[in-house]
Parts: structure tokens; C-alpha cells; sequence
């Protein structure tokens, strides 16, 4: 066990919110973006059709209960309980057609950051990164000989690739104030420690999944993942559109409520665990604890009890209403003085001065990028 009374770990929550102002959908709109994703190409997103038949024909169940078939989340959940409870080979097959529509969505969605000009030269277009950028720097506590990073970790409940997006151009930038040649640092790179050294699941280079159906499509290659201990630890408790299953080679995302206990995805949940019990700081960017995932609050309880040196909990997030709302209901009302709840979309929080300030006063970071 480390020395936690004398770290100084900030633990970051990200949920769907945390990447919308890239442009991806949240749960409650995904399946509506889906359909115009759909047809725009209905030849290329043919396996599409099954997914909306199947949510067709649950609407029967509207007449009884008040269910969010549009929620990305509920139609997942009740997809994978199908198949457990009917082993039908059709269901299985809707499933595996859900999870390319995620995976379609996700990438037709997220912007590529480099193209060619017309003179065949690779340009870079961070405009909508440059908050992710923001936010990719926080991690990093020296860059003057390579990148050094605080010992922070991400949890996040998202299957997109933004954060690797902004990391990959990151170190793009980086590349080019080194002349080839003269001694760049071997650790002159950011990277995430996101599977550590779970065998059964591989993780692709993310380059094809930012220049898929794109004109003059181009992703330099980027040392990206590395299992040291000078890597951010980001964990992705739900999977990634990236990750894939080494005995098949299928696409690795789970719903939110399912069995946390398989052991495909148990070793990241009881990593996520640990690293919980040793935070100083909790962030909860863009998440609002939703009534499907019963686990994260199991897992957050749990992980408190035994904390010995968290001192504060922040919610960053722009609803005023209900997420306000569920997520101080999760404090106790001595803690409760500790925590803040701010309003504030993520542009807000990482880029406007009072949102730098904070980060300054409250997390014990700053944003350089």
C-alpha cells in the first residue's frame, strides 16, 4: 500500500457529458443521431435495420411502462438481458449489430484533428480538441525533458475515443518542436495505461477509427498506450470502440449494468476501486449517476469507506435540474460543505479564467495547453 497520507491524487469521473462539446451525442439522443448517421448511407449502415426493428417491436411494452427506449443505455441493458434470458442467436446477432451502430456513431461523430492540404503536407485542425487539450494537460506535471505526469487516474464510463484524440494531438505538437535527430527524450510522449496487461483484450491503433468514411483521411502514428508507471491511468469500466476481445476479435463494450464480476472487465473495476480508496479529490465531469448503473454507486461507496484522506468531491456539469439533484443527493450533509456542485459546461470549467482559477485553488493543477 502507498503512503496516501502524503499523495496528492485527483481521481477524474467522466460520463457522456464530459464529450459532447466535441459533437457525440448524449444517451438520450443517441439513437435519434443514429438514424440520421443511418441515412445518410442506409446501403453502409444496413445493419442498422435490425437494431430499429427490435426497438420497434419493444414499444409494445409503452402501454405498461414508461421506458426511455431511445436511451442508449436502457436499449443496451434490455438487448443483453434478452439474450441471457432466450439464448436466441437472433438477439445475439441485434446485439452484435447494436454494438457496430455505437461504434458508427461514435466515429462518424468524432472530428479527425489532421488532414492534407492540397499540397499533400499534414495539417492539424484542434479547434474542437483544444478543450480536451486543456483538459490533457492537467496530467502533466513537467514537460521541459519529456512528459511528467501527476499520479491522477480517469474512470470513464464512455466507449468514444475524445481523450485519445487530444493525447494523440498533444503529442503531435510536441513532435514538432523536436529537430529530428538531436536527442528527443524517449519519454517525450503522453500516454494512457488503459488494460494493464489484461490478456484477453487488445487495443487497436485509434488512426482508423478517426479517418473512417472520410475524404483524404490521414492520423499520423502516435505512441499513444504503454503500461509504465509514468502513464495516466485511464480506465474505461465499460470498454472502448478500440478495444477487442483477443479470442474473437469483436468489439469490447459492455451496458452499464451488467455483471461487473466477469472477468473480462472485473480486473478494471477493482482497479478502479484502489485508486478510488487513495484519492485525495474526486471530479465528476459530465456524469450524472443515472438510475441504470447502480454499480458506480456501489463501487464509490465502497472504495469512501475505505478512504482515509479524501477531502473533497466536485461536480462539473451544466444542469441546473435533475443532475444537480441526483448527484448532491449522494452526499451526506456534513460532507456535503466539502463538495461543490458547479453549473458549468466543460469549456467553462477548463477555459474560461474563473474555471482556471479553480483548478488552481481547489485541484492543486494548472492548464498549460
Amino acid at each position: 500500500m502507498p503512503d496516501t497520507f502524503n499523495n496528492d491524487k485527483n481521481v477524474y469521473l467522466l460520463g457522456a457529458g464530459f464529450s459532447k462539446e466535441v459533437g457525440l451525442p448524449l444517451q438520450d439522443d443517441f439513437l435519434l443521431i443514429a438514424k440520421e448517421v443511418y441515412f445518410k448511407n442506409p446501403a453502409l449502415y444496413k445493419h442498422f435495420d435490425r437494431v430499429f426493428e427490435y426497438q420497434d417491436k419493444l414499444t409494445r411494452m409503452k402501454k405498461y411502462l414508461n421506458y426511455p427506449l431511445l436511451n442508449l443505455e436502457h436499449l443496451f441493458n434490455l438487448i443483453e438481458m434478452d439474450f441471457f434470458y432466450s439464448q436466441d442467436p437472433n438477439v445475439l446477432q441485434i446485439r452484435t449489430d447494436f454494438t457496430k451502430l455505437i461504434c458508427d456513431v461514435l466515429v462518424d461523430r468524432t472530428p479527425c484533428p489532421f488532414y492534407h492540404d492540397n499540397a499533400g503536407h499534414l495539417r492539424i485542425d484542434d479547434s474542437k480538441f483544444q478543450n480536451y487539450l486543456s483538459f490533457i494537460s492537467l496530467f502533466v506535471k513537467d514537460d521541459k525533458h519529456g512528459v511528467v505526469a501527476h499520479d491522477d487516474t480517469i474512470i470513464s464510463f464512455n466507449y468514444d475515443l475524445v481523450l485519445e484524440g487530444a493525447g494523440s494531438v498533444y503529442n503531435w505538437k510536441r513532435s514538432q518542436n523536436w529537430p529530428d535527430g538531436l536527442g528527443r527524450p524517449r519519454n517525450d510522449s503522453f500516454q494512457f495505461n488503459t488494460t494493464f496487461g489484461k490478456t484477453n483484450i487488445t487495443v487497436d491503433d485509434i488512426g482508423q477509427y478517426f479517418t473512417k468514411n472520410m475524404a483524404n483521411p490521414y492520423f499520423p502514428p502516435i505512441d499513444l498506450y504503454s503500461e509504465t508507471d509514468g502513464s495516466v491511468k485511464l480506465l474505461k469500466l465499460h470498454g472502448s470502440i478500440n478495444w477487442k476481445t483477443s479470442e474473437d476479435g469483436k468489439t469490447f463494450i459492455v451496458p452499464p449494468t451488467w455483471n461487473k464480476s466477469d472477468s473480462e472487465i472485473r480486473l478494471l473495476w477493482d482497479r478502479a476501486y484502489r485508486e478510488l480508496m487513495i484519492a485525495k479529490r474526486i471530479i465528476v465531469i459530465g456524469y450524472s449517476f443515472p438510475e441504470t448503473d447502480i454499480y458506480v454507486k456501489s463501487l464509490l461507496g465502497l472504495a469512501l469507506n475505505e478512504n482515509r484522506i479524501l477531502q473533497n468531491i466536485y461536480f462539473i456539469n451544466p444542469d441546473h435540474d435533475v443532475a444537480k439533484k441526483t448527484c448532491l443527493s449522494l452526499l451526506d450533509k456534513y460532507f456535503e460543505k466539502y463538495c461543490t456542485y458547479k453549473e458549468w459546461k466543460l469549456s467553462e470549467f477548463i477555459g474560461s479564467g474563473v474555471g482556471k482559477q479553480f483548478i488552481r485553488q481547489f485541484l492543486n493543477r494548472e492548464v498549460t495547453a
